[in-house]
């Protein structure tokens, strides 16, 4: 499950808990006050007193009529994702057979209180009158409660839905902040211009301007990129292979740089900035820590429906193998990114193994 999830399960367990607490008290309400409230202004205006008397047992047949009433919550929450007809077809067939079960509340109600004799066939015609009687006005207040619930439930998704809206409006802010502060991250340009600057000491003029371009073409790509807009795969791994080659120039032969992009997958459309931080992870806590060539390779594959992204080096040193926490913020944010764009179906993992360590990207092919 991707963090996103993770993180927002408890949130979003507590909205449905406090919905249902807010539509428990207004069933509550509802029916206290529509079907007791209205009984006892009627019969006030009557002139009859007597329901004052009955109402150590009419109050609480009316709340097990409610707490019966909010089993259509439940129905109303189990039929969110369909449709409308099935929707409302699902809650109609609830709201008679709740509304039925409140109806035989209220005839051993009735029965309590002398107002049917006795619950036997000579009595039928009065049950059966009194009976229908409740039962269709149950019936109206039952859809008239399972309306409620719906746009209570209907409320809550519109809420949750912009809530995402605005997480993910923040997390590709702080992806294109994150993509900037690389760009203009003084200790990188140091070192990628003191490479070419190194080069043109040593005479190197053709590595030099090389150099240059590549650095240009890794700010034009960087600075170009909405993190929020898919970009083909290939862009994405040129954009890595970019910055690959930077670094290649400063750290010569103890980086090797490989990359694997089948041709059958370079129009995937992927989110732009996946595989930067975790090709920078590698070369910071892999190739920069180690005394030894290393190679890290980025590639990709598809397997089962599913588009598998891998950043993954050789540097199998005690220092890589308990990467600093950097790792885990690159991780959590690539996390997020792809919680929020394409669901639980995306997820990203990171591990050390024997020979160095593995970041792995899934994405469902579309």
């Amino acid at each position: 499950m991707s963090l996103l999830n993770d993180r927002q399960q408890p949130a979003r367990d507590k909205r449905i808990s406090t919905t249902a607490r807010q539509a428990l008290v207004l069933t509550a309400l509802i029916w206290l006050v529509t079907s007791y409230g209205a009984y006892a202004v009627s019969e006030l205006i009557a002139g009859r007193t007597g329901f004052v008397r009955d109402l150590p047992l009419d109050l609480p047949a009316v709340l097990a009529v409610a707490l019966l009433a909010f089993g259509l919550y439940p129905v109303a929450v189990a039929q969110e994702a369909r449709s409308p007809v099935r929707r409302w077809a699902a809650m109609l067939a609830a709201a008679v057979a709740i509304a039925f079960a409140q109806s035989i509340v209220n005839m051993l109600e009735n029965w309590m209180l002398g107002v049917i004799p006795a619950l036997e066939a000579a009595h039928l015609p009065l049950i059966r009158q009194r009976f229908g009687r409740n039962f269709l006005s149950h019936l109206y207040m039952c859809i008239a409660t399972g309306a409620l619930f719906i746009f209570l439930i209907e409320t809550r998704r519109t809420e949750l839905q912009r809530l995402q809206r605005l997480r993910a409006e923040r997390i590709a802010a702080d992806a294109r902040m994150a993509a900037l502060s690389l760009q203009m991250n003084p200790h990188f340009l140091f070192n990628a211009l003191n490479s070419v600057s190194s080069l043109i000491i040593l005479g190197e003029t053709a590595a030099a301007d090389a150099m240059v371009g590549r650095l240009a073409d890794f700010l034009r790509r960087s600075l170009s990129a909405d993190p929020t807009v898919p970009i083909p795969l290939s862009e994405e791994m040129g954009a890595v292979a970019s910055y690959m080659e930077i670094e290649e120039t400063r750290f010569e032969e103890r980086l090797i740089f490989t990359l694997d992009l089948p041709d059958d997958l370079a129009q995937q459309e992927v989110l732009p900035f996946l595989l930067q931080p975790l090709a920078e992870n590698a070369v910071k806590y892999g190739v920069a820590r180690s005394r030894r060539p290393v190679e890290v390779r980025v590639s990709a594959h598809r397997e089962d429906g599913v588009l598998i992204l891998r950043v993954e080096d050789d540097a199998a040193t005690q220092e890589s193998a308990s990467p600093g926490p950097g790792i885990g913020i690159a991780i959590g944010n690539v996390r997020e990114r792809l919680a929020v764009h394409y669901g639980p179906q995306a997820s990203v993992t990171a591990h050390a193994t024997e020979s160095g360590f593995v970041s792995e990207i899934r994405i469902p092919l579309r």
